[in-house]
């Protein structure tokens, strides 16, 4: 009987074991996959804080690009930009006061 009861004690002793590993497996699952998780959220935002600035950026662009089509914004651009003379007159150009 005394044979029987330590074999019975081992059995119970081996599936508390077992339910402590797997106890211990599951969580750190559940951890790591939350982890994940907020990575994924944070990668979210960044992209989310990134496409808009994007659209913006685009934004600006067609509207350089409407402009352009313009002739009178491509001669005032050049002018202030490039030192665009009109006929007869002459472009003095001043150092700046920074340097």
């Amino acid at each position: 009987m005394a044979v029987r009861s330590k074999r019975k004690n081992t059995g119970y002793i081996l599936f508390a074991l077992f339910c402590v590993l797997l106890s211990i497996f599951l969580i750190t699952n559940v951890v790591k996959n939350y982890q994940h998780v907020k990575q994924q959220e944070a990668t979210y935002a960044a992209l989310q804080k990134q496409a808009k600035s994007l659209k913006k950026e685009r934004d600006s662009l067609e509207k350089e690009v409407k402009n352009l089509d313009d002739d009178d914004y491509v001669v005032k651009y050049a002018r202030d930009h490039y030192i665009f003379t009109k006929g007869s007159e002459k472009a003095v150009v001043l150092p700046d006061e920074n340097e």
